[in-house]
């Protein structure tokens, strides 16, 4: 009986490592940390075409605010609010290596200027090869502070098409009622890895850790009458 539990936990061991488990991070600079920053600013507003201010990130439309001491990041000390100087911002990160025909997996933390309270935002886009998949993640801002920002890990999985890939964010809070932004998305912690996929083989053994368990149970109940 006891032989017979073991080798289910062993057989759902395998399954779990069969499964993958995510790689490092292919973003650089992923919570905007480093680059041409002054500390002693709560933030800064970079227009579009501003040059290097964040490290491996480009203003690429619109103006962003980079945050400092302004509100609580999500990771490290800084984060970005996608809408800068009454403008709907765009920013685009290095390319960074993919194979093609692999899933990769985009992961990264939103929240919202909490100065206004109305729903936030943003446009993610996956560039690999020609063309580009496209999503939306909204923010509920009510009852969010500064100092209690409610960031969230928001997920989404594209296919590489390119031997390097790249990722943009945008702001698109209160867009379609055509109004200016100065109080956007907020984004941190972004970070790329290959997502994990179950082997073949894994549902086999899945199928026969079961079965184990079910040959266990079927004894100890048949023990347990006698």
């Amino acid at each position: 009986m006891k032989k017979t539990l073991i080798a289910g936990l062993v057989t759902l061991g395998l399954v779990g490592g069969l499964c993958g488990t995510a790689g490092a991070n292919l973003i650089l600079n992923g919570s905007f940390e480093t680059g041409n920053y002054n500390t002693n600013n709560s933030f800064i507003t970079l227009p579009d075409n501003s040059g290097a201010y964040i490290d491996n990130w480009d203003v690429i439309g619109g103006s962003i605010d980079w945050i400092g001491s302004y509100w609580q990041a999500s990771e490290g000390l800084k984060s970005i609010d996608l809408a800068g100087l009454y403008q709907h911002g765009f920013i685009l990160g290095t390319a960074f290596d993919t194979e093609i025909g692999k899933t990769y997996r985009v992961q990264f933390d939103m929240a919202g200027n909490p100065d206004q309270n109305y729903e936030k935002s943003l446009l993610a886009v996956a560039i690999s090869g020609v063309g580009g998949a496209d999503y939306i993640f909204t923010f509920n801002q009510a009852g969010h502070t500064h100092t209690d920002m409610g960031w969230e890990t928001m997920s989404f999985d594209f296919v590489a098409n390119s031997l390097k890939s790249e990722l943009s964010f945008g702001d698109i809070t209160n867009s379609f009622y055509g109004e200016s932004e100065a109080w956007g998305a907020a984004l941190d912690n972004v970070r790329v890895e290959l997502a994990p996929v179950p082997e073949p083989s894994t549902f086999l053994l899945l199928g026969a850790g079961l079965a184990g368990f079910g040959i266990f149970g079927r004894r100890f109940r048949k023990s347990g009458n006698t």
